[in-house]
């Protein structure tokens, strides 16, 4: 796995449609498998919204191959790294909790969510699965 890692926990994870809309991301980022990520996850309605807390947030990681993802990848987030204050999400690069020892970039939510919206499982697809099938 190259030390350029990217982890993932909503939307734009496998599936969940988000990550279609970018032509160049299957050869600018490679799946590397599951992650998991220190945090609370909040529903935000459409997409989670990553916080730091207490917690553990189940993602997936990728190997940045091409470093122009960032940008796209920036905008559809929200981040402007010269206005952090103005920004939806932060890009951050912290320490996984699995894999173990391994550094990636994550987006953290840059508002205060309600605590009521907290998905205590961490889990954006299996909460975004049941909120469907009601």
């Amino acid at each position: 796995m190259a030390a350029n890692c990217i982890a993932l926990y909503g939307s734009l994870m496998r599936g969940l449609g988000a990550m279609d809309q970018f032509e160049s991301a299957h050869s600018s980022l490679e799946f590397d498998g599951p992650a998991l990520i220190p945090g609370e996850l909040f529903d935000l309605g459409a997409y989670p919204g990553l916080r730091k807390g207490p917690g553990r947030v189940l993602g997936e990681l990728y190997t940045i191959r091409k470093t122009n993802i960032l940008v796209q990848l920036d905008e559809f987030e929200g981040f402007v790294p010269d206005r952090p204050r103005e920004s939806f999400y932060l890009r951050e690069r912290i320490q996984l909790i699995e894999p173990a020892g391994l550094e990636a970039w994550v987006y953290f939510y840059n508002r205060t969510p309600a605590p009521d919206q907290r998905i205590v499982h961490g889990d954006w697809r299996r909460h975004r699965n049941r909120r469907v099938s009601r």
